[in-house]
C-alpha cells in the first residue's frame, strides 16, 4: 500500500514538475545543470516542439510568400445610399366576412 501511495505521489510529483517547466519555459543556454532532471527533461522535449513547429511555419512562409499581393487601389469606388424602400411582399388575404365559401357548401345547405 505504502509503494502505490509513494508512486501515486512521484507521478503526481513528476506531472507538476513537468507543467512548471512548460509554464516558465527558458531557453537552452539559460538552463542550468542544477535544476531537476525533470525539468530539464520537458523543457528539451519543448524545443524539439518549437523546432518543429517552426521549419512547418517556415515551408508555410515560403509558399505564401510565392503570391505578390495586389497593391490596393487609389481610386476607390464607395456605392450611394439606396434611396428607394423597396415594398414587401405580403400576400393579401380578404376579411373574413368579404371571403366567399366554396358553393358547394351553400348547395349542401339549401338541400
Amino acid at each position: 500500500m505504502e509503494r502505490e501511495s509513494e508512486t501515486a505521489i512521484s507521478l503526481l510529483a513528476e506531472f507538476r514538475l513537468r507543467r512548471w517547466a512548460r509554464m516558465h519555459y527558458v531557453s537552452s543556454h539559460q538552463r542550468k545543470n542544477s535544476w531537476n532532471p525533470i525539468v530539464l527533461d520537458e523543457m528539451r522535449i519543448k524545443d524539439l516542439e518549437m523546432e518543429k513547429t517552426t521549419k512547418e511555419n517556415s515551408m508555410k512562409a515560403r509558399v505564401s510568400s510565392m503570391y505578390v499581393p495586389l497593391a490596393p487601389d487609389v481610386t476607390s469606388r464607395i456605392d450611394e445610399a439606396h434611396n428607394e424602400i423597396s415594398t414587401p411582399h405580403i400576400l393579401k388575404i380578404q376579411d373574413a366576412p368579404s371571403r366567399q365559401f366554396p358553393t358547394t357548401s351553400n348547395e349542401l345547405l339549401s338541400e
